[in-house]
């Protein structure tokens, strides 16, 4: 973990939500802002931990861990670059984290003080209604894949993911797939085991390609239909 230095008005990576802020409400961001490096694998915040930030990921993917009953970890979804973790922590009522958050790649955080982005909410509503909207859509797509994995069957709820890895994180048919084959597991709710020889049996119809943890989706008609199968 590294700090980085960067000003919110200068910064090129802006969401589309801080956009909307003007210089003024950008230098206010700033002083409640610290800009941070993580390397592959660290965690971010841990569940259970004292909620102190609102956290916007810069670059690279984050998941996103509950733990589960036995104490093993359940994968709630994997966050890219744009994203904002915790915004449930802006209830004061909130003293701890719900989730744990661990980088899957090298990855830069700005770690937002609550009250300060609270503040810039309040202020300003279209920048409230921007980073509504951002947590509504990451919910509906949690909700759709919940649903669909207690409703589908394995090969179903696998297509699903792949397709939800393709539209929703990484925008392209083509991506590495950052996630291991457990980790993967661990999203869907089956064993490592079931994942190797349903993704096998997907590259042996043709549906994908994996080679060298590079997943690229050469028939998507077939794909849809076993998600539509489930």
């Amino acid at each position: 973990m590294n700090l980085i230095a960067n000003t919110c008005v200068d910064c090129s990576l802006k969401s589309g939500a801080v956009s909307v802020l003007d210089n003024n409400e950008l230098c206010a961001l700033e002083e409640g802002c610290a800009k941070t490096e993580y390397k592959k694998g660290e965690l971010i915040f841990k569940e259970g931990g004292l909620v102190q930030h609102i956290i916007y990921i810069r670059k690279g993917f984050v998941k996103l861990v509950k733990k589960g009953a036995g104490g093993k970890d359940f994968i709630l979804s994997v966050s890219k670059q744009g994203s904002y973790l915790g915004i449930q922590n802006l209830d004061e009522n909130i003293k701890t984290n719900y989730f744990s958050a661990i980088t899957l790649t090298n990855s830069e955080v700005c770690f937002i003080d609550r009250h300060c982005f609270a503040s810039l909410l309040k202020q300003n509503g279209e920048f409230a209604l921007k980073v509504l909207s951002t947590v509504l859509n990451d919910e509906m797509n949690y909700f759709d894949r919940l649903v669909k994995n207690v409703q589908q069957q394995l090969p179903g709820r696998l297509a699903n993911t792949i397709s939800y890895f393709a539209n929703e994180v990484y925008g392209e048919n083509t991506f590495a797939l950052n996630l291991t084959q457990t980790e993967i597991a661990a999203l869907i709710g089956t064993s490592r085991e079931s994942i190797s020889r349903i993704l096998k049996e997907f590259q042996e119809m043709g549906i994908i390609a994996l080679e060298h943890n590079v997943l690229t989706i050469l028939n998507e008609k077939k794909l849809e239909e076993i998600k539509q199968k489930g």
